[in-house]
């Protein structure tokens, strides 16, 4: 537990110096994985394709508040939010890295609603939602779908890891591991 503590503190504190230092915009990205009473995960579809929610977290409230309010957007109650990984991208057409934190939940209450603001959203099985996180028509970075699919069947651990962006003309990003999945726990 003081390990996790103490991710999560150095995470905080190099975002927040990080900013001071150079005034741009890193921020964090946090997509929240949740689950319903069958065991199934919460994907919504938007102009990427699918994905688990995300909150741009950049500001002011608490990691709990801020997620919480991510799923009463889908008109749901969740329990507490544990951390599930926590990752960096380090984009080589950028001066600056961006961290991603994924935490998991359950739906404590609530029916589905889907957003104003997004295509669709839908409860699939653990297998179903790796499948649509990877169609060949999603616009979202490769390395999001595969950052999710650890976490979806390694549930178990605390992830971690670095990856390098790079984007083409096209504007099309890919990616390269600069540390492969590793355990922060």
């Amino acid at each position: 537990m003081k390990k996790i503590l103490i991710v999560i503190l150095a995470v905080a504190i190099g975002q927040f110096v990080w900013a001071q230092e150079t005034g741009k915009d890193s921020y964090t990205i946090q997509r929240l994985l949740i689950y319903n009473e069958k065991g199934e995960v919460l994907l919504e579809k938007n102009d990427f394709g699918w994905m688990t929610p995300a909150l741009r977290h950049n500001t002011k409230a608490s990691i709990k508040q801020g997620l919480a309010q991510l799923a009463a957007e889908y008109n749901l109650s969740i329990s507490s939010p544990k951390i599930a990984g926590i990752f960096m991208f380090v984009p080589n057409y950028k001066p600056i890295s961006q961290f991603r934190q994924h935490y998991r939940c359950n739906k404590v209450d609530g029916s589905l609603v889907v957003p104003e603001n997004k295509e669709d959203a839908r409860w699939f099985t653990i297998s179903k939602a790796a499948e649509m996180i990877s169609l060949p028509d999603t616009k979202a970075p490769v390395v999001i779908g595969e950052m999710t699919k650890q976490l979806l069947y390694y549930p178990e651990s605390l992830w971690g890891g670095t990856f390098e962006l790079r984007k083409d003309k096209t504007g099309k990003i890919s990616h390269t591991i600069i540390e492969n999945y590793y355990t922060l726990r």
